[in-house]
């Protein structure tokens, strides 16, 4: 008994430890599954912000990119390794200007990009996004090219260069690394606003490319003459890039989810296993006590065999009644069913025929599409009182503003007036005091004309005679002057002629002397210009001259090239070019009056070679220039040209022509290619069609060879 009692206590203890566990789980699992909730909940934000990047992308030229994103999601099993994209998705920018500087520094079609890193899987997706009207572009990892990292110098922090565009945002390493190699990322680098004001400064440094707040500066070298021209571009602002949300934070969101649905997985596991052992204890204890409690019976001496027996009979009872009543549960709950399945049966039955319920429904749908339409024409009239509304707001906003504008000019105006009248009050004095001294003046006149020669009665009578106004009086004067003139000139108006006269002999003669001024400064800048450039270009032709006169002198008699200057008519600038084929003529002026077509052709290829050491192109071509010369000058031009193409440092020349003369001398700089492509062309294609005779070629062009 005490080893039974003993086990059913360790029993309970267990099962009590078992309950305290199973507390914890649960706990743990109600918290592990809020966080899965809120995981779950912040996933689906950021998918409704990709749904917004795919929307720009959309509003941007990708009509399709719904249809190939969704495509690519479904059908990820099929790919042998991971596929990105649309690249906008995959790219995260922290910095609002850097974002600028992302955006315009790549080509727009690279956002809507899906990236590959295996060939079957760019061909499955090239063969299924063709329609979509998406790139894809796959990258081939390259295991022995590293990138240098960005280390900014003291130069560069000086002029306010403090990173590199490859360094500013966050993508996986193929999308980077496509991005980089495909747009050079690594040699563009961001600057300040102290890297505008030394913009100048930046070159020197090796630098091609860099990014201000404001500006893009860029400097590109040529291929052919090394020189280096710079170009200057506004910043324009992201349209794309801002709405990015962190890719690292989406990936960790997805990996939190997939650790928290394996750790609830397994929590509801171990929840479940300490259930079925709870119950075992339980039941292994239930027994137990059954039996300790039956062996209490038989140990006990006052019980007699029919108490035994009774007990027994009571533990088969309840037994029995246990039994008895899980089985009226079991029925009660089946005739609960059986009662609702009843009761659904009977108002199936209480139902009208499908006709009439169709009826009704038909009539119910004709009151909604009444009550529909009248709310829609309730709407219009709300639309429309809305729409009288707003225009009257407008009306009366405009109506505001005019008389605000009317209201600030008239401000305006009251501020001018009150200057004029200022002004007038300050002239007012002004007059007041001329009017003042003129008076003085008059007195101090009148005292002195009065000193000379008293008013006399017959000078007042004339005074008090004559005009009361100046006008008037000035008017007297002129016609007093007037009256004057016509006793000395028979033409009344010649006087005035004459002045007028000398004052247009005095204008035309001051416009002269300004004219002739401005001529001499004229001709003092042309002459200026002129000293600066002329001798350069006569020191070019003479360089011109030598050659072309030594050149000719070997194919014919004589030739030279002189500028046809025309002293400030420049307009009439030229180059003649003189040249004569026999001993009894004279130099003449290459035309077409004067030379043959094959001499024009000789003179013509004579002056480009005379250009050779004076211009610098990578080649040359001249096209049929033997055509229409006789064999002697053809050989001539044609070695004045091998020798002239083959000297170091001189452009590569190519002559087209349908012949040549044979035996030719060549230099080891020579080729000739050959064009047999005519099917047309019977009896050589025949030859040459099996190849057999193709090595023979080689011994004439041997033997031609220096």
């Amino acid at each position: 008994m005490e080893q039974l009692s003993a086990r059913i206590m360790e029993l309970e203890e267990a099962a009590k430890e078992i309950r305290f566990q199973k507390k914890e789980k649960e706990k743990h699992l109600s918290h592990h599954k809020g966080i899965l909730r809120q995981c779950a909940d912040r996933l689906r934000e950021m998918e409704n912000a990709n749904n917004k990047r795919l929307q720009a992308l959309k509003n941007s030229g990708a009509e399709k990119i719904f249809e190939a994103y969704n495509w690519v999601q479904e059908h990820r099993d099929k790919f042998n390794k991971e596929v990105y994209g649309p690249v906008l998705l995959e790219v995260n920018v922290a910095n609002r200007f850097h974002a600028d500087y992302l955006e315009g520094h790549v080509a727009n079609y690279i956002w809507k990009a899906f990236i590959t890193q295996d060939s079957e899987d760019r061909d499955l997706l090239v063969k299924n996004l063709r329609s979509f009207d998406v790139p894809v572009i796959n990258h081939v990892r390259n295991e022995g090219g590293r990138r240098e990292p960005f280390q900014e110098t003291d130069e560069m922090r000086k002029l306010g260069i403090s990173s590199r565009l490859d360094q500013v945002f966050e993508a996986p390493h193929a999308v980077k690394e496509v991005l980089i190699g495909q747009f050079g990322l690594d040699h563009s680098y961001i600057g300040s606003r102290e890297t505008d004001e030394k913009a100048d400064l930046v070159f020197r440094l090796g630098i091609m490319d860099v990014w201000t707040p404001e500006n893009h500066y860029r400097w590109l070298r040529s291929r052919y003459g090394n020189h280096v021209s710079g170009n200057v571009e506004s910043v324009d602002r992201s349209r794309l890039l801002l709405c990015n949300l962190d890719v690292k934070e989406i990936e960790s969101v997805k990996l939190r989810q997939t650790e928290l649905e394996e750790t609830v997985c397994t929590t509801d596991g171990n929840l479940r296993a300490l259930t079925t052992a709870l119950r075992q204890k339980e039941d292994e204890a239930a027994e137990l006590q059954r039996e300790r409690e039956f062996r209490n019976v038989f140990d006990a001496g006052s019980y007699s065999c029919t108490a035994s027996i009774r007990f027994m009979v009571d533990l088969c009872a309840e037994e029995i009644v246990n039994i008895i009543q899980s089985e009226k549960k079991r029925r009660r709950e089946m005739e609960h069913l059986v009662n609702q399945k009843r009761m659904k049966l009977k108002s199936i039955e209480r139902e009208d025929d499908p006709d009439a319920a169709i009826a009704k429904l038909t009539d119910q749908v004709k009151e909604l599409k009444i009550q529909r339409f009248q709310c829609a024409i309730e709407i219009k009239n709300l639309l429309t009182e809305a729409v009288a509304y707003r225009r009257s707001f407008a009306e009366a906003n405009m109506c505001c503003i005019e008389h605000e504008a009317k209201i600030k000019e008239m401000e305006s105006n009251a501020k001018q007036q009150e200057k004029f009248a200022l002004q007038a009050s300050v002239y007012f004095d002004e007059c007041k005091n001329a009017t003042e001294y003129c008076r003085q003046q008059l007195s101090v006149a009148k005292k002195h004309a009065e000193s000379i020669a008293p008013i006399t009665p017959e000078l007042q009578q004339a005074f008090l005679e004559m005009p009361t106004t100046v006008e008037d009086l000035e008017a007297a004067i002129q016609d007093t002057i007037s009256e004057a003139n016509s006793i000395l000139f028979l033409n009344h108006n010649i006087l005035e002629e004459y002045e007028s006269r000398q004052r247009k002999i005095e204008e035309l003669t001051n416009k002269q002397e300004m004219d002739e001024k401005e001529l001499n400064i004229r001709l003092d800048e042309i002459n200026a210009l002129k000293g600066s450039w002329l001798p350069t270009l006569r020191s070019l032709v003479t360089r011109i001259n030598e050659t072309f006169s030594r050149n000719f002198q070997e194919m014919a008699v004589a030739g030279e090239v002189s500028l046809d200057e025309h002293d400030t008519d420049f307009d009439q600038y030229g180059i003649l070019i003189k040249v004569k084929f026999r001993q009894t003529s004279q130099l003449q002026v290459l035309s077409a009056h004067h030379q043959s077509g094959g001499e024009r052709s000789v003179s013509t290829i004579l002056y480009l070679v005379s250009l050779q050491d004076l211009t610098n192109c990578p080649f040359r071509v001249v096209d049929e220039i033997n055509q229409g010369m006789d064999p002697i000058n053809e050989r001539k031009m044609f070695q004045q040209l091998v020798r002239a193409a083959s000297q170091p440092n001189t452009p590569q020349c190519f002559l087209l022509t349908p012949k040549l003369l044979p035996n030719l001398e060549y230099s080891d700089a020579c080729s000739i290619l050959t064009v047999m492509n005519g099917p047309w062309i019977e009896q050589p294609s025949k030859v040459w069609s099996g190849g057999e005779n193709w090595g023979s070629i080689r011994i004439p062009m041997g033997e031609n060879r220096c």
